[in-house]
């Protein structure tokens, strides 16, 4: 599916255009944010159009305003913008973010202000429980219909400025207008459209990057050091590895110690994961989740009859819907962003024990969708075939399914 990046004038209070603020929308709604799609996946997406892009020419000399979950400030993906032309408008993080991620934030927050950024945050930031961001602050933005006069005389009374959006009429700007320092909303300037553009060449470039990084990793100290570059990626790590997908009961808060536990095959494996997460899961995430699921089931089924291929299997097991996903080749597409051939080879049958790990993923997984009844059977018969009891064949397709799920959520 097609998606969209717009753009919508924000302007000061003598009718003059401060800057433009910057949307992800779906290409046949311009005016309503896609809300099947998480904020920090937008953050994402957006960051790296607007930088191939270019800020001078999305808004005109003037400021550029992108919303960022207060997760996704910790994403180097940022730094490829003009930071002192950016406003970046803090929302509420789409994962709850514990004390060390919020004090990270904080820290970068103050980098990019150092930078010459400037830091926005909606009403729902504007709290005591996150203080720290108010006090770095320089705007709060309200909807037009939650702003009051007390409202607005606290912030500027802190020497902030107050941002008004979803002005829709002329009685609604005359009320706001006294409250106010800079506004935004339809009646003041529609939304106009900048780009087009579909996933597939971003996430291309994405698993590039990564696949560099692997061949540059040598060790698990190594790896540590590239995943702390990005700190939006050690959150996830982190995430990760205390998340249900290993039923930890000691958190781990350290990120060399979390690189050990994985070991270097599941960083590689994590790595890949969360670029294709990052992106596919925006594109079709149904069919993101049934890829999950086939690539877990795959790995256990591995376990059994291919250890020595468990990562493979995976992988293959991942990208096995990457065709109806992107609508690419599967095939030519693996090829060129540098998947392993033994994984490509578990589609075109060339490596026979690994298809037939592949084709068994995929049977449960289908029949796992397909209901009680079919999965029932489905496992009765497989669980023959491998030689272990039907309920520990159940099991494994159950947690597949919790632990797709906690994937999704990183």
């Amino acid at each position: 599916m097609s998606f969209a990046i717009i753009r919508q004038p924000v302007f000061d209070i003598e009718g003059n255009i401060f800057g433009y603020e910057v949307y992800l929308r779906r290409t046949h709604d311009l005016k309503e944010y896609p809300k099947d799609i998480p904020y920090n996946k937008a953050t994402f997406i957006i960051a790296e159009l607007v930088g191939e892009l270019g800020v001078k020419r999305i808004s005109e000399g003037k400021k550029t305003i992108i919303s960022v979950t207060l997760d996704s400030i910790l994403n180097k993906t940022l730094d490829l913008l003009t930071i002192d032309r950016i406003v970046f408008k803090i929302i509420p993080p789409q994962v709850e973010t514990g004390k060390t991620i919020y004090a990270n934030a904080l820290k970068r927050i103050e980098e990019l202000k150092n930078r010459g950024g400037v830091v926005a945050i909606t009403e729902q930031l504007y709290s005591p429980k996150y203080l720290g961001l108010l006090e770095k602050a320089s705007v709060v933005v309200f909807k037009a219909n939650s702003i009051d006069e007390g409202k607005s005389s606290a912030v500027r009374r802190n020497n902030k400025k107050v941002l008004i959006s979803n002005i829709e009429s002329e009685k609604d700007y005359e009320e706001v207008k006294p409250l106010g320092d800079l506004f935004e909303g339809n009646y003041l300037g529609e939304p106009t459209l900048i780009k087009e553009f579909e996933i597939a060449p971003f996430l291309k470039a994405t698993l590039m990057r990564m696949i560099a990084t692997l061949n540059t990793a040598q060790s698990i100290k190594d790896f540590a050091n590239v995943i702390a570059s990005d700190v939006g990626m050690s959150a996830k790590l982190l995430r990760f590895v205390n998340s249900a997908y290993f039923s930890r009961r000691k958190e781990i808060k350290d990120l060399i110690q979390a690189c050990a536990y994985l070991g270097m095959e599941n960083l590689k494996k994590f790595t890949l994961l969360v670029a294709t997460n990052d992106y596919v899961s925006v594109e079709n995430p149904i069919l993101w989740k049934k890829s999950l699921i086939r690539a877990i089931l795959a790995e256990q089924l591995a376990k059994r009859k291919i250890p020595v291929l468990t990562n493979e299997a995976y992988l293959a097991g991942l990208f096995s819907l990457i065709d109806k996903i992107l609508g690419v080749d599967k095939v030519e597409f693996l090829t060129e962003v540098n998947i392993d051939r033994e994984i490509i080879d578990a589609y075109t049958g060339k490596n026979k024990d690994l298809s037939e790990v592949l084709r068994e993923a995929i049977f449960l997984e289908e029949a796992l969708e397909a209901g009680k009844e079919p999965l029932e059977k489905a496992v009765e018969d497989l669980a023959q075939r491998l030689g272990v009891m039907p309920f520990e064949l159940n099991n494994w397709v159950m947690e597949a399914q919790e632990k797709a799920g906690e994937i999704l959520r990183l």
